[in-house]
């Protein structure tokens, strides 16, 4: 029988969100166990730099600008295939466990799922039905006081496995984990073991308003930011452990014994980083550059690989390995091949901006002044970036020496820079959208305000 696959993307942890890439915090002993005996890829990074177009990338192979998903084309089109549905095609029996509403239903992210958990319903079977304001309020108030939906994650795929497991076909997992996601909350006993008693209430006590800091209704110091970079840091601890619990399972099941696992993250997250929070208005390395573990040691020997890798190269990685060919529509490539001598480029898209939020609740807040209007796109080749907004704006930075695009050298570089425009041009060229956009499906009112919750809408 063909290897299972498991692919665990982790809401919102950036690249030096884990201890084994960078994290001088020792959160994530587990994940830190895995990337041992894995192929851990140290320049891989997203699509997109929030959850509904990165995702749409990952279950497509598709960059942003060809599946043509963002915040206001909100739905992935039914003409364009979906991993789930490739991998049910090539014999996979398909399961998936989302913790965030913007991986399911509403949006087309669950087609080719023979089961889809929709774990942020209290009834993860209800999908597209009617979300209820008590629904919300129950869930908010009661069954999430302690997580973002992990544990329950992990009781659902045990029950899965237990009564759903179909022995006769490979498997193909998906599963998300929401916990590092703003608000950061982390359980009790997690802050603890990194801040002491002041600290902790001074950490908490930090605004956590995203667009409040960005409309510059509300002032933050470096402290209020590290105390929030500790925050987040437990909660990454404690996805950490919902993670080990959940293999842990899966081991003893004797899931992992031919299965290739992958744990990746959709995307990172500023916490004060270029005057930002969240995971929008620009596509800089805090929220593009993302870990990305492969365990298979049947193909992959463990140790770290340099190459440039990105989500779109999952699918076409998870086909080879399934005996499926994968169609040239495909941007990315198999990374179970050997390496080009001439890697492509990674490409990162931000191609629609949040306008809503600040809108509806900071009126009086231009978000022109700050740039918050623009749509960018990034090309990384060769050690270094180029970033140009829809208004004509271009920085260029040289990762090798300044990883945290500190220094705009695009006055310093204008041949490098009409190079590396005319490489995006001709890249932008090449591929065009693949569907015309649709509208987005319309959202029950309390779904809207779920979602609000998360600071999309």
């Amino acid at each position: 029988m063909r290897p299972n696959i498991i692919l665990l993307v982790l809401d919102c942890v950036r690249f030096d969100g884990l201890h084994a890439f960078g994290n001088p915090r020792p959160v994530t002993p587990a994940l830190d166990r895995l990337a041992e005996n894995s192929r851990r890829y140290t320049q891989a990074r997203s699509a997109a730099i929030w959850t509904l177009p990165s995702h749409a990338s990952m279950f497509t192979g598709l960059h942003p600008r060809q599946h043509g998903v963002n915040v206001e084309t909100r739905w992935l089109d039914e003409r364009i295939p979906t991993m789930a549905e490739r991998l049910a095609w090539a014999g996979y029996q398909t399961v998936a466990f989302s913790t965030n509403a913007w991986v399911g239903p509403h949006f087309g992210l669950d087609r080719g799922f023979e089961v889809f958990y929709a774990l942020w319903r209290i009834f993860p079977g209800m999908g597209k039905a009617p979300f209820p304001w008590w629904e919300k309020a129950l869930r908010k108030g009661l069954l999430e006081r302690s997580d973002k939906g992990a544990r329950k994650l992990n009781a659902y795929l045990r029950t899965w496995w237990k009564t759903r497991r179909d022995p006769e076909r490979p498997f193909f997992l998906f599963g998300l984990y929401l916990d590092a996601h703003l608000p950061y909350r982390p359980p009790k006993g997690y802050a603890e073991r990194l801040l002491d008693r002041d600290a902790l209430r001074r950490a908490r006590a930090a605004n956590q308003d995203a667009w409040a800091y960005m409309a510059g209704e509300v002032s933050m110091t470096p402290e209020d930011f590290a105390g929030l970079r500790a925050l987040y840091d437990a909660e990454i601890a404690y996805v950490d452990d919902m993670l080990a619990d959940m293999l842990g399972f899966l081991d003893s099941a004797g899931a992992l014994e031919d299965t290739m696992v992958v744990v990746t993250a959709d995307h990172g997250e500023n916490i004060g980083d270029h005057g930002l929070m969240d995971h929008q208005y620009c596509v800089c390395e805090t929220l593009a550059h993302v870990p990305l573990i492969i365990h298979y040691p049947h193909a992959l020997a463990p140790g770290d690989d340099d190459s440039p890798v990105q989500h779109t190269d999952l699918l076409p990685t998870f086909l080879d390995l399934a005996g499926a060919a994968p169609p040239a529509s495909l941007t990315g490539r198999s990374l179970l091949a050997s390496s080009p001598a001439t890697p492509p480029p990674q490409i990162i898209q931000y191609t629609a901006p949040h306008r809503h939020r600040f809108a509806r609740r900071h009126p009086g807040f231009d978000p022109a002044s700050k740039g918050y209007d623009r749509t960018y796109d990034a090309f990384i080749q060769a050690g270094v970036k180029l970033i140009r907004s829809n208004r004509g704006d271009i920085w260029f930075y040289d990762l090798a020496d300044d990883p945290g695009e500190t220094v705009n050298l695009a006055a310093h570089r204008p041949q490098r820079v009409q190079d590396l425009t005319a490489a995006l041009d001709a890249w932008l060229a090449n591929h065009p959208p693949l569907i015309e956009a649709a509208p987005p499906p319309e959202l029950d009112e309390d779904l809207q305000k779920h979602l609000r919750g998360l600071g999309y809408l």
